[in-house]
């Protein structure tokens, strides 16, 4: 792409550099200054018995002439044209060409003078006959408001094509560079709106571009070879006029994106009502569409000049794009600023329009900010690209990982479930006599080695679930049941283990049913490793209290314990993977760091939240907080049967606690 970009500005350099050389046809052209100078043109009233009064530098106009016909008229010399032809601009207005008494050329209904409300120029090209030289030609035609000099300007003499070839040479690079615009525009309003839809800076771009292609197109000459309609071009000229500040105020906006919105949306918003009030007025015939250009003048000129204040204050502040397009936009306010003060403070001011060539370099330096702005943005598509790649591939690697952990710790429960079956037998075999042990007793032996086959089988299930929470294959199996009743059940089957361990457990509740929409066999597991955590952190003498509260939407459930509680800077951390509480506890404190970091998992499955309040030395608070909701189709279990936690799921639970 940055090849292509390159062979883009390279061709448009080079037609700007062709357009340039070739300004000028060799063929002979003869010209006369306009009818503001007094050389060769001379006016008079229609009808008027004065003489013929030469054309003065413009100055206090004759009144007597105002809303008037005048006749203006030059001496054309001899030629030797193959097609003679005149060309010549002059304002709407409407007119009649004569040589030698005879009517050569006619424009407009002659007869309603004020047909024509936009006081436009454009130009004309009049054929001649074989035997105009030495002759006047004649131009009878409506004077200007009060001013009849400078109605005809630009006048030459040459044969029609010629003319043409000049005319199209001499506006070729103000028309290609515009006809680029508008395509550029297009272009990206239509990636804009399909592409990038939420992108209101292309948006604005592509405005800009259409509104400154057109008002170059329309302020140009080639457009009246395509399309000779004068009242349409002014008023796309001056609507594409009063539209550039609003789109590039609006660019600006979201191209700076810094503290002076108010401004540029300020000057958006006011040249779009006074194009509004412009073109009512021109409706309501109280006053042609552009009546209202001094006024646009001055708001124009006095936004382009916060505009380059805005600028230098925080110049130095930009990125080398910005500073690019900065300094475009810089130069097209000084030549705007310079028309306006010319047109309409200077009384000799020239022909030249600098805004034009403003438009084309600050649109010069929006491309150039375009490209380098893409190519910045393709490296940076191509260094995500990379990490995207690095990212799929560790998601891979972890996903592999993960599916090899959980075939280990399947392979790890097969033999775990044979030893604990084996011992099991063994025992019963030992208690009916059908093994005798000659020595020693040995049912300790059997009873740790059992607790370490627990310890190990809910370390492998523990690790199982969080391989299955992580890969999304653990889900809820909800079914509505009373929490209180399911609850309760649990702590009373761990009960006779607790009290054995010398610690009290009191379960209380402020409702007698609740029913919400539960797993039980993860309720379960929560409430068993909680209080397998209160039972480890508590000595013996030690309480646990289980509280059920209603807090309307939510049921809350509490798991209180007199233990050593925990250090408030490893709070916040408690329940992060493979955190323990402190390294420094003895062997009967000892964790693998997943049972919270589970129980989380399970209730963040049923939507809820878990807390924890402590005090080191103190104790403490495990809240779990679960919403009260239903399934709409399951049927509510009222059924009062008790739920009986199996043995074995207690000894897993409780297996890492020590004597």
């Amino acid at each position: 792409m940055k090849k292509v970009s390159i062979c883009v500005v390279s061709i448009i350099m080079l037609l700007i550099v062709l357009a340039v050389y070739n300004v000028e046809n060799k063929n002979t052209v003869y010209r006369t200054a306009s009818t503001s100078v007094n050389t060769g043109w001379q006016y008079k009233e229609v009808d008027s018995k004065k003489l013929w009064t030469d054309f003065n530098v413009p100055g206090n106009p004759n009144e007597a002439i105002i809303n008037k016909f005048v006749w203006v008229r030059t001496k054309l010399p001899k030629g030797n044209y193959r097609d003679p032809s005149v060309y010549f601009y002059t304002y709407n207005q409407n007119f009649q060409v004569f040589i030698d008494g005879k009517k050569i050329y006619s424009f407009g209904d002659f007869n309603n003078k004020n047909s024509k409300k936009l006081p436009g120029s454009f130009w004309h090209i009049i054929d001649l006959p074989d035997n105009y030289g030495d002759k006047y030609i004649y131009i009878k035609m409506c004077s200007v408001g009060d001013l009849p000099s400078g109605v005809v300007r630009n006048f030459e003499l040459s044969s029609r094509s010629n003319i043409i070839i000049n005319i199209i040479k001499k506006n070729l690079l103000n028309f290609t560079v515009a006809l680029l615009f508008v395509i550029i525009g297009f272009s990206a309003l239509f990636v804009s709106l399909i592409k990038l839809k939420e992108s209101k800076i292309f948006i604005y771009f592509s405005l800009c571009c259409i509104t400154a292609g057109m008002w170059l197109i329309a302020e140009g000459s080639i457009k009246q070879i395509f399309i000779y309609t004068p009242e349409l071009w002014e008023y796309i000229k001056i609507i594409s006029q009063y539209l550039m500040p609003v789109a590039f105020s609006l660019f600006i906006d979201n191209l700076l994106n810094n503290k002076f919105h108010s401004i540029f949306r300020t000057s958006a918003a006011f040249h779009g009502m006074l194009l509004v009030i412009s073109l009512l007025c021109d409706l309501l015939n109280i006053m042609p569409v552009n009546g209202t250009l001094p006024v646009y003048y001055c708001s124009f000129g006095l936004s382009m000049l916060i505009s380059i204040i805005v600028i230098m204050k925080t110049y130095l502040e930009w990125d080398i794009e910005i500073k690019i397009f900065t300094l475009g936009f810089s130069m097209l306010c000084a030549f705007g600023i310079f028309d306006i003060l010319n047109w309409n403070f200077n009384k000799k001011h020239s022909e030249l329009y600098l805004t034009q060539w403003g438009i084309i370099v600050f649109l010069g330096s929006l491309s150039v900010v375009i490209i380098l702005h893409y190519i910045k943005a393709k490296d940076e598509v191509i260094e995500y690209s990379e990490k995207l790649r690095l990212k799929e591939r560790i998601l891979i690697e972890s996903q592999q990982q993960l599916e090899f952990f959980a075939n280990i710790s399947h392979e790890l429960r097969t033999p775990l479930n044979i030893i604990l079956s084996t011992l099991q037998l063994f025992n019963l075999l030992i208690k009916d006599g059908s093994i005798k042990i000659i020595g020693k007793d040995t049912s300790n032996y059997f009873d740790v080695m059992k607790q370490n086959c627990f310890r190990l089988l809910k370390l492998v299930n523990n690790l199982i679930d969080m391989n299955k929470i992580d890969s999304g294959y653990l889900k809820a199996d909800f079914e509505n049941r009373d929490i209180v009743s399911v609850v309760e059940d649990i702590t009373q089957s761990a009960a006779n283990y607790i009290k054995s361990r010398g610690i009290s457990i009191i379960f209380d509740t402020d409702i007698e049913e609740k029913f919400i929409a539960c797993d039980i066999e993860k309720i379960e597991r929560i409430m068993l490793n909680l209080l397998s955590n209160a039972v480890k952190f508590s000595e013996k003498g030690g309480s646990i209290w289980v509280d059920i509260n209603d807090m309307g939407t939510d049921v809350v459930i509490t798991v209180t314990d007199t233990g050593i509680g925990i250090k408030k800077d490893k709070l916040e951390d408690i329940f992060e993977r493979f955190v323990q509480v402190d390294k420094s506890f003895t062997r009967n404190h000892e964790g693998s760091g997943i049972g919270l970091s589970l129980v989380k998992s399970l209730v963040e499955m049923h939507g809820g939240k878990i807390s924890v309040k402590s005090e080191y030395g103190q104790g403490s608070k495990f809240s779990v907080s679960l919403p009260v909701k239903q399934i709409m189709d399951n049927v509510i279990n009222e059924s009062n049967e008790i739920i009986a936690v199996h043995k074995e799921k207690i000894n897993i639970e409780f297996s890492d606690i020590y004597l």
